[in-house]
Protein backbone atom coordinates (compact mmCIF):
# COMPACT_ATOMS: atom_id res chain seq x y z
CA UNK A 1 0.00 0.00 0.00
CA UNK A 2 1.25 3.27 -0.88
CA UNK A 3 1.65 5.94 1.52
CA UNK A 4 0.37 9.82 0.56
CA UNK A 5 3.14 11.94 -0.37
CA UNK A 6 4.51 14.19 2.29
CA UNK A 7 4.63 17.85 2.09
CA UNK A 8 7.62 19.78 2.77
CA UNK A 9 5.97 22.44 3.74
CA UNK A 10 5.49 23.59 7.32
CA UNK A 11 1.83 23.50 8.85
CA UNK A 12 0.92 27.17 9.01
CA UNK A 13 2.97 28.09 5.99
CA UNK A 14 -0.52 26.73 3.52
CA UNK A 15 -0.51 27.79 -0.26
CA UNK A 16 0.41 31.40 0.66
CA UNK A 17 3.08 31.53 -2.05
CA UNK A 18 4.17 35.36 -0.73
CA UNK A 19 4.48 35.82 2.60
CA UNK A 20 2.87 37.16 5.44
CA UNK A 21 2.42 41.21 5.22
CA UNK A 22 4.28 40.92 8.84
CA UNK A 23 7.21 39.06 7.05
CA UNK A 24 7.08 41.62 3.99
CA UNK A 25 7.16 44.10 6.49
CA UNK A 26 9.86 42.60 8.33
CA UNK A 27 12.17 42.44 4.98
CA UNK A 28 11.71 45.86 4.32
CA UNK A 29 12.91 46.89 8.13
CA UNK A 30 15.67 45.42 7.75
CA UNK A 31 16.60 47.17 4.19
CA UNK A 32 15.47 50.52 5.71
CA UNK A 33 15.40 51.05 9.40
CA UNK A 34 18.55 49.41 9.89
CA UNK A 35 20.73 51.57 8.15
CA UNK A 36 18.77 54.38 9.32
CA UNK A 37 19.62 53.48 13.44
CA UNK A 38 23.30 53.17 11.85
CA UNK A 39 23.08 56.76 10.86
CA UNK A 40 21.56 57.82 13.63
CA UNK A 41 23.80 56.48 15.49
CA UNK A 42 26.59 57.75 13.98
CA UNK A 43 25.19 61.47 13.56
CA UNK A 44 24.76 61.25 17.52
CA UNK A 45 27.98 60.49 18.49
CA UNK A 46 30.05 63.05 16.26
CA UNK A 47 27.30 65.42 17.23
CA UNK A 48 27.94 64.69 21.52
CA UNK A 49 31.96 64.07 20.86
CA UNK A 50 32.01 67.60 18.93
CA UNK A 51 29.98 69.66 22.02
CA UNK A 52 32.17 68.00 24.38
CA UNK A 53 34.84 68.69 22.82
CA UNK A 54 33.59 72.47 21.88
CA UNK A 55 32.67 72.31 25.91
CA UNK A 56 36.43 71.38 27.13
CA UNK A 57 38.01 74.37 25.03
CA UNK A 58 36.19 76.64 25.88
CA UNK A 59 36.15 75.03 29.81
CA UNK A 60 32.59 75.23 30.25
CA UNK A 61 31.73 71.66 32.73
CA UNK A 62 28.33 71.33 30.75
CA UNK A 63 27.62 68.05 29.46
CA UNK A 64 31.14 66.64 30.30
CA UNK A 65 33.06 63.78 29.64
CA UNK A 66 31.19 61.24 32.07
CA UNK A 67 27.73 62.24 31.08
CA UNK A 68 28.27 62.27 27.42
CA UNK A 69 29.95 58.94 28.01
CA UNK A 70 27.08 57.45 29.56
CA UNK A 71 24.50 59.04 27.03
CA UNK A 72 26.64 57.15 23.98
CA UNK A 73 26.53 54.14 25.68
CA UNK A 74 23.13 54.01 26.30
CA UNK A 75 22.30 55.11 22.64
CA UNK A 76 25.00 52.40 21.50
CA UNK A 77 22.78 50.06 23.85
CA UNK A 78 19.86 50.74 22.58
CA UNK A 79 20.65 51.13 18.92
CA UNK A 80 22.37 47.21 18.83
CA UNK A 81 19.39 45.70 20.65
CA UNK A 82 17.26 47.37 18.12
CA UNK A 83 19.53 46.32 15.17
CA UNK A 84 19.73 43.03 16.03
CA UNK A 85 16.15 42.18 16.64
CA UNK A 86 15.04 43.65 13.25
CA UNK A 87 18.44 41.68 12.02
CA UNK A 88 16.85 38.15 13.27
CA UNK A 89 12.95 39.31 12.19
CA UNK A 90 14.69 40.10 8.58
CA UNK A 91 16.15 37.06 8.30
CA UNK A 92 13.66 34.96 9.74
CA UNK A 93 11.46 36.52 7.36
CA UNK A 94 13.90 35.69 4.12
CA UNK A 95 13.96 32.32 4.86
CA UNK A 96 10.62 31.45 5.30
CA UNK A 97 9.74 33.81 2.20
CA UNK A 98 12.37 31.98 0.19
CA UNK A 99 11.06 28.91 0.93
CA UNK A 100 7.87 29.42 0.03
CA UNK A 101 8.50 31.26 -3.23
CA UNK A 102 8.04 29.16 -6.06
CA UNK A 103 10.80 30.47 -8.78
CA UNK A 104 14.14 31.86 -7.95
CA UNK A 105 13.71 34.92 -9.79
CA UNK A 106 10.70 36.03 -7.32
CA UNK A 107 10.86 39.66 -6.42
CA UNK A 108 9.67 38.80 -3.08
CA UNK A 109 12.53 36.40 -2.44
CA UNK A 110 15.08 39.25 -3.72
CA UNK A 111 13.48 41.95 -1.25
CA UNK A 112 13.62 39.88 1.52
CA UNK A 113 17.33 38.62 0.65
CA UNK A 114 18.44 42.23 0.62
CA UNK A 115 16.85 43.12 3.64
CA UNK A 116 18.23 40.41 5.35
CA UNK A 117 21.63 40.91 3.84
CA UNK A 118 21.31 44.69 4.43
CA UNK A 119 20.58 44.54 8.04
CA UNK A 120 23.43 41.93 8.71
CA UNK A 121 26.16 44.57 7.30
CA UNK A 122 24.95 47.97 9.27
CA UNK A 123 24.22 45.84 12.14
CA UNK A 124 28.11 45.00 11.80
CA UNK A 125 28.72 48.29 11.11
CA UNK A 126 26.89 49.34 14.20
CA UNK A 127 28.81 46.83 15.94
CA UNK A 128 32.61 48.38 14.73
CA UNK A 129 31.09 52.02 15.37
CA UNK A 130 30.42 51.31 18.92
CA UNK A 131 33.85 49.54 19.62
CA UNK A 132 35.72 52.35 18.07
CA UNK A 133 33.51 54.70 20.55
CA UNK A 134 34.42 52.22 23.36
CA UNK A 135 38.04 51.81 22.71
CA UNK A 136 39.14 55.40 21.49
CA UNK A 137 39.02 57.41 24.59
CA UNK A 138 36.79 60.84 23.97
CA UNK A 139 39.89 63.24 25.18
CA UNK A 140 41.87 61.91 22.32
CA UNK A 141 38.92 62.60 19.62
CA UNK A 142 39.25 66.32 20.59
CA UNK A 143 42.78 66.95 19.46
CA UNK A 144 41.18 67.93 16.60
CA UNK A 145 39.76 71.19 18.25
CA UNK A 146 43.03 72.35 19.57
Amino acid sequence: MKSAPTSRQPTGAGSNAEGTRAQRIAGWLGLCAVPLIWVLHLALGVTLISTACADAVTWDPMPGWHGTQWILGIASVCALVLALAITYAAGRAWRKIAYVAKEKRDARRFIAWCGATTSVAFTFGLAFSICILIAVPIERLCSAFD
